[in-house]
Formats: structure tokens, sequence, C-alpha cells
């Protein structure tokens, strides 16, 4: 009779050593010091890719005009691919519906926010809508404003009727008649319409207005604003 005693363990350990080659790598989980960090790219959030592409669509609007914006400029400033660009937007025109929508949004924010702030400070309420139209359109420093996007859309309807007839109606709440006596709403009427001047001024160029006489322009209105007779 032979004595098994000594191979046993060898046996063992080839059947231990086939298990182990058996295991496909994958399954074996790299300890956290030697995970591999490259090939792996992570992909862009939907919303983050969209917001990319609209600023992309603002940028070469404000520098370029309206026409410039097309997909593939604004797919390659984005730094996407054109079928990235149209998983969020068709065609041009859905694009450009999209910048505007943005852009109509971001100026009621700053109206709604100039009116709560003045509330807040104890602002009377008479013309509370009509200043904040005037501060909201002739701020220059706000990237919100009418400054940049806005004002190169609304000059794009100046010269486009297709353009006019579809991003006008939206404007038109802005700048509706407060329901006010007649004279009251005709000084605020004034004011909206005279803030749509000193910004369409500065958008053409043709009037190089001193500092000062443009804050006291601007103080007269503010005044004209608050004027209940």
């Amino acid at each position: 009779m032979k004595d098994s005693s000594v191979k046993a363990p060898a046996r063992a350990t080839r059947r231990g050593t086939k298990a182990a080659d058996a295991v496909p790598p994958a399954a074996v989980a790299p300890r956290g010091d030697t995970a591999p960090t490259t090939g792996t790219r992570r992909k862009k959030a939907p919303v983050q890719v969209r917001a990319q592409l609209l600023q992309a669509a603002s940028d070469i609007a404000t520098d370029q005009g309206v026409p410039a914006v097309t997909l593939d400029a604004v797919a390659e400033r984005a730094g996407v691919t054109k079928g990235a660009l149209q998983y969020h937007f068709a065609n041009k025109q859905g694009l450009l519906d999209a910048l505007f929508e943005q852009t109509l949004e971001r100026f009621e924010q700053q109206m709604h926010a100039r009116i709560e702030k003045g509330v807040a400070e104890g602002a009377p309420q008479h013309g509370a809508a009509a200043r904040a139209y005037l501060h909201t359109t002739i701020d220059e420093a706000s990237p919100a404003a009418s400054t940049n996007v806005l004002r190169v859309l609304v000059a794009a309807m100046m010269t486009d009727p297709a353009i006019r007839e579809r991003y006008a109606a939206p404007m038109r709440k802005w700048t509706r008649p407060d329901p006010l006596p007649l004279e009251a709403a005709a000084r605020l009427m004034i004011c909206r319409l005279a803030a749509d001047g000193l910004w369409i001024s500065d958008l053409l160029g043709y009037q190089n207005m001193p500092p000062r006489l443009r804050d006291e322009v601007v103080r007269q209105l503010e005044q004209l604003a608050l004027a209940k007779r």
C-alpha cells in the first residue's frame, strides 16, 4: 500500500493554483493605491453641456452677431461634437430660441431683484417697475443686463422681420403701460422709452455723452418715475 500523505498537499497546492488562475482579472478588486487612472474620462452632465453650448452661442452672438451663430461654430467653441449639440438643440432656430429665452429670464430676474431691493430699502412702490427697467436696461456692469446678448438680439430684430415677429411679444410685458391715471402712466412710459433710447444710442455708438451728464439724465428719469402727479 502506497503512502499518499506526502503527495496530497502537492495535489491540493496544484488545485489551489488552478483555481486562482481561473479567476478573471476583472473580478480581482485592485488596491486603492494601484487603481489605474489613465484612459478614463468622465462624461459631462447634460445640464453642464447645455449651459456650455448656450454660453458659446452667447459669446459668438456678442462678438460676431446673430448670423454667425451656426451649429458648427457653436459646437467648435463649446468643445463638443455637433451630434452632442443636436442632442440639446435640433437646429439653429432651437438654439437661438433657447438663448433668447435664457436672456429674457436673466433680465426679468434682475428686474425683480431690483424691485425687491427697493422695497427692502423703503423705496415707494409707485414707479418701481419703471425704475427697475431703467437700471436693468442701462446696467453695463452686469452680464445679465441687455448690454450683451439682449442688445445683439434686439439689433437683429431691427433688421430681420422674422426675428422681430418671433421675439417682440415676450418683450412687450416689460414696457406695457402701468394701470394708472393717464398722466402718471405717461410719465412712467417716458422713463422706459428714455431708457431704451440710452442703450440703443450706446448700441449704435452715435451718442458720446459725458459720464456726469449721463448720470444726471438717469437721476432725472428716476425722479420722473417717482413723481405721482
